[in-house]
């Protein structure tokens, strides 16, 4: 590392410039990586944007960098977002059994949703060419491999604990004999 390299880690939080709607745009460099900050009025909650080139947190424009609240504001991501995954292929109503078939694209890739049911497409399948047929296949397969409910998990019962011979317990019968010859007085 050298001089002119440490001044600049040194310079940040690096100022990028005053938003259009008010409050300064910041970028530096956090737990999660680069990012880009801003600030709106006082009652406002900040809005952080993930940057992919550390570079950026250097060398971002302000024209970029609103671009990317405004991104941001727009889709507020995947956590959190509260709204429902919109299909990628609407393919129309189950053949026998009723209700929508979708082509959704997923964290894991494409799958094919059909009520509580996800069937993945195959590699090598693009999302575009699923046809209803395919897609009730797949959804067959899927709903044959994972049976009807899947049941829940049993516990275990507790480990029964040996009983230990104790004197005092022959006593209480004894005693309980006392008892009945008294009632029987």
């Amino acid at each position: 590392m050298d001089l002119a390299k440490a001044l600049t880690l040194l310079s940040l939080p690096r100022e990028i410039g005053e938003h259009p709607e008010g409050g300064m745009i910041k970028s530096n460099f956090g737990r999660f990586g680069p990012y880009i900050m801003h600030q709106g009025p006082e009652d406002a909650k900040p809005v952080y944007v993930n940057v992919k080139d550390p570079n950026d947190v250097f060398e971002i424009g302000m024209n970029r960098s609103v671009e990317l609240l405004a991104e941001k504001r727009a889709n507020p991501g995947r956590r959190g977002g509260g709204t429902a995954a919109k299909p990628l292929k609407e393919l129309g109503e189950h053949p026998s059994d009723g209700g929508p078939v979708n082509v959704m694209e997923g964290r894991y890739g494409p799958y094919v949703k059909w009520e509580k049911i996800n069937a993945t497409i195959p590699k090598g399948t693009e999302p575009a060419d699923v046809t209803m047929e395919m897609a009730v296949e797949l959804i067959t397969e899927r709903a044959a491999k994972s049976g009807k409910k899947k049941a829940a998990p049993k516990k275990k019962a507790a480990p029964k604990k040996k009983a230990a011979a104790k004197k005092p317990a022959a006593k209480k019968p004894a005693a309980k004999k006392t008892a009945a010859k008294k009632d029987a007085d």
